[in-house]
């Protein structure tokens, strides 16, 4: 029986994708070999350079000093052979180093000198380097706050916070010698590099503790091997040692991510020494490169917010309970809040939920919360991060199109708010005939545009504030918006009857304003206006730096969104002198109660924040961010207050009345 065409036609697709995973299938079967033996290329690089630098430690003028690295050194060499006659079943010895791994370990059997086992070792390596293409260098200069968080969350524990071998699991480990390395002993890091941390931390180290980390990330594994050779000097010293390096006019190579990678500190130091330098200078010349170069990285954001979330954790567990809200609170204005603004950008719901639980997490720090509980909120925000992190580094024209688009969201939402706030007065003085109150308005908004652009360079050059001061300045402005908002709202209100307001123009149009009023409506042009310049400063502060890749996307952004503000503003000024004083007046002055509501709870809380005011955690209050919400006892009563000294305003006319009869 003939089959429909439709079967023929789904047999073919189906044998197409039939044919289709068994080419891919066999594509992948043939790529291991290559695979492996690229592994093992690697391997067998790990190893010599191990060798190469360790060796002394074992043998020195042909004498064993410690026996056991001497059979470490052994048993090294051999397995190095072994990967060798490996890798040449799958690709042969492309690099002909068979005849000197013999002879390397010939040479470690029969305990020669240091120096010449050494040189064995270097010239094995770079021939294997330069034969397999392995890359012996990041692809740029790690952070240096990113070397601490992953440091701390993988080698702290073992290793300790600073590097001195003293961490809590040492007690714990299998087997228990040798013991976990001290970063801050001088004889030890002489004789290693960040490439050989990088391997160690990849392969691990055989018949030690030291396990495989290979699945952190390639740049991960960079950051850590970076940061160990950090510990044993102060920024200060860096500091000077930068100096230093201008001053003398070192050359650029010295500092650069290929020669630093690969160099032991007794490599740098040799180099130091061919320039003039005193003893104390080369020391502060190899704290700049051990350093230095990794402080002067970019530092992001989230990684300032992972690594003082842990450090806060782990001062929880240690009883510190004030000092790991404090550091809770650094993490939040220092490196989340930083972030806040791009993220919402590509991702809203996951902003709102991460700052969300900040607030637990800090409410839960403050109540002193059982750890369960504490260290349930902390996975889930540094699982949040990484999260947050791994969105904002996609670079795309999609990503683009996002920055551009949150570039004008922020000066769209930010102007259309102090605009609503400006266009009731504008058009309230208009209709009231008040022109001799308008330029007050204008110089009280101007001067608060100036506010900002003072701000925005300060920021950027003179000052720069700590999160906790910018979040201070930020909690009393927008407490004092909240206050003068509140002014004219129940200001408005008490016009909006068409008969009080013509007995008010009857009153006071002949004379406009009293200097007192007159400067409370500067003041609430001014207020609303720098509230919300110092917030557009902030958030554009924050979407540069977290756009690097992206930022004329920045520029435009704030081009289109001025260009739609200053459309929108027409409108809004057009339209505002149409409207019925009664409906205008009374839906004005609801949208000004309203902000000042949203003010007060804002406002305290992030005077709460800086450590400007007490917290008190309510654990039945949900937070509602967008009406200025928290569950803490301050905002709420704040909000309360706001709410009875708004009804209070309401039935005042009709308790006037009352009385009046």
């Amino acid at each position: 029986m003939q089959q429909p065409h439709s079967f023929w036609l789904m047999r073919a697709r189906g044998d197409w994708r039939q044919g289709t995973l068994l080419w891919s299938f066999c594509l992948f079967l043939m790529m291991v070999p290559s695979l492996m033996a690229a592994e093992d290329a690697k391997k067998i690089v790990a190893l010599v350079d191990y060798i190469g630098g360790d060796y002394k430690n074992a043998v020195r003028a042909g004498k064993v000093v410690n026996p056991e690295e001497h059979q470490e050194m052994v048993e090294f060499s051999r397995r190095s052979l072994e990967l060798l006659q490996q890798l040449k079943t799958a690709e042969g010895d492309k690099a002909g180093v068979e005849p000197e791994l013999k002879e390397l370990v010939s040479r470690i059997r029969q305990k020669e000198d240091e120096r010449r086992v050494s040189e064995l070792a270097k010239r094995i390596k770079e021939k294997m380097i330069a034969a397999y293409g392995i890359v012996p260098h990041p692809r740029a200069l790690p952070s240096l706050q990113a070397g601490k968080a992953l440091y701390m969350q993988n080698c702290a524990q073992c290793h300790g916070n600073e590097g001195k071998g003293d961490g809590p699991s040492r007690g714990d480990m299998q087997p228990p010698s040798p013991p976990p390395a001290n970063f801050m002993d001088p004889e030890l890091m002489a004789g290693l590099s960040p490439f050989k941390a990088f391997n160690a931390i990849t392969f691990g180290i055989e018949r030690t503790a030291m396990p495989s980390f290979a699945a952190l990330a390639e740049d991960e594994r960079w950051q850590a091997a970076f940061y160990i050779f950090s510990l044993r000097f102060t920024p200060e010293a860096a500091t000077e040692g930068k100096k230093l390096l201008e001053i003398k006019r070192l050359p650029d190579e010295i500092r650069s991510v290929a020669t630093l990678a690969v160099v032991t500190d007794q490599e740098s130091q040799e180099r130091l020494q061919r320039h003039p330098l005193s003893p104390e200078e080369q020391r502060k010349a190899m704290a700049y490169l051990r350093r230095g170069v990794l402080e002067d990285q970019p530092q992001d954001p989230l990684i300032v917010a992972r690594t003082l979330l842990g450090e806060s954790m782990t001062l929880y567990e240690q009883g510190e309970k004030e000092k790991s809200y404090q550091k809770a609170v650094e993490a939040y204005l220092d490196g989340f809040e930083l972030t806040e603004a791009a993220l919402r950008a590509k991702d809203a719901s996951l902003a709102r939920r991460l700052e969300s639980q900040w607030t637990q997490f800090r409410n839960a720090l403050k109540s002193g919360d059982e750890k369960k509980k504490i260290q349930r909120l902390y996975q889930e925000i540094d699982g949040g991060l990484v999260q947050a992190s791994q969105l904002l580094s996609q670079e795309s024209q999609v990503a683009k199109g996002y920055v551009l688009f949150n570039a004008a969201l922020i000066i769209l939402r930010e102007g259309l708010e102090a605009a609503f706030v400006l266009a009731a007065i504008l058009t309230m003085l208009k209709v009231m005939g008040a022109t001799q109150a308008i330029p007050y308005i204008h110089l009280g908004w101007g001067l608060a545009l100036l506010a900002g652009l003072l701000t925005w360079v300060l920021a950027q050059t003179v000052v720069t504030l700590s999160g906790s001061q910018r979040e201070s300045l930020e909690g009393f402005a927008t407490l004092m918006a909240a206050a003068v908002l509140f002014y004219m709202g129940y200001w408005l209100h008490t016009k909006s009857e068409a008969r009080k307001w013509q007995q008010y123009i009857h009153d006071k149009v002949q004379a406009a304003f009293s200097s007192r009023r007159i400067l409370a409506l500067v003041g609430v042009s001014f207020f609303a206006v720098y509230r919300e310049a110092f917030e557009v400063v902030l958030f554009y502060q924050a979407l540069w730096l977290q756009s690097h890749n992206a930022q004329d996307a920045v520029i435009w952004g704030f081009v289109v969104g001025l260009a739609i503000l200053a459309f929108l503003v027409f409108l809004l000024f057009r339209l505002g002198l149409k409207i019925p004083l009664k409906y205008f007046f009374g839906a004005t002055g609801i949208l000004l109660f309203l902000l000042a509501f949203v003010f007060a709870g804002q406002g305290v809380q992030a005077l709460q924040v800086s450590g400007w005011l007490s917290v008190t955690p309510l654990r039945f209050v949900p937070q509602v961010s967008f009406l200025g919400m928290y569950p803490t006892l301050e905002t709420l009563l704040a909000q309360a207050f706001m709410l009875a000294a708004l009804f209070g305003a309401l039935f005042r006319p009709t308790l006037q009345r009352h009385r009046a009869k």
